[in-house]
């Protein structure tokens, strides 16, 4: 089990299968002792302040090292605003455009660029494969490059830290 050293402000991305999903750590804590997270979900179709396990659901989950020049309460400020605000979307309102946005960076997801620039080539390339182009191929290829893609559009680690007072289930 790793632990993970939190901090009010850090961007906690938490893998769940094909795709990441990215939290802002509250200042707030649940009443297990543990920070809150504020983030956009499909779950919610809003922006929550929700405890760390609700969130994560027992899976993987690391700092990223993106960086904000906003001060803390300013972003803590603009993210608690949203909630029950925000209408999610997966390809233009999703939890990485929710963090990037309150947190001053450019309003974009890695993760969607990639699953639609991976499905537009593999539909190419299942529809070139072999004779006669058919759905099944052309589907196929896009669906299996495009999650190759987001594979690939995966948020960087930041380095370790001392351990504080998170947990997540990578052993």
């Amino acid at each position: 089990m790793t632990t993970l050293n939190i901090q009010p402000g850090n961007i906690v991305v938490t893998t769940f299968g094909l795709y990441q999903h990215w939290s802002l750590v509250s200042d707030k804590r649940c009443d297990q002792g543990l920070y809150m997270l504020i983030s956009a979900t499909k779950r919610n179709g809003t922006v929550k302040e929700e405890p760390w396990h609700v969130v994560t659901q027992g899976k993987p989950s690391y700092i990223t090292p993106l960086k904000s020049d906003r001060p803390l309460d300013e972003i803590l400020a603009t993210a608690r605003q949203e909630i029950d605000q925000w209408r999610y979307s997966v390809s233009k309102r999703n939890c990485e455009h929710f963090v990037k946005w309150v947190t001053g960076m450019k309003l974009s997801s890695r993760q969607v660029k990639a699953g639609i620039e991976g499905a537009v080539l593999g539909g190419i390339a299942g529809g070139m494969i072999g004779g006669k182009p058919h759905w099944a191929k052309i589907l196929g290829g896009a669906a299996a490059t495009a999650g190759l893609a987001m594979l690939s559009s995966r948020a960087k680690k930041a380095e370790p830290a001392p351990p504080k007072d998170h947990t997540d289930n990578k052993s």
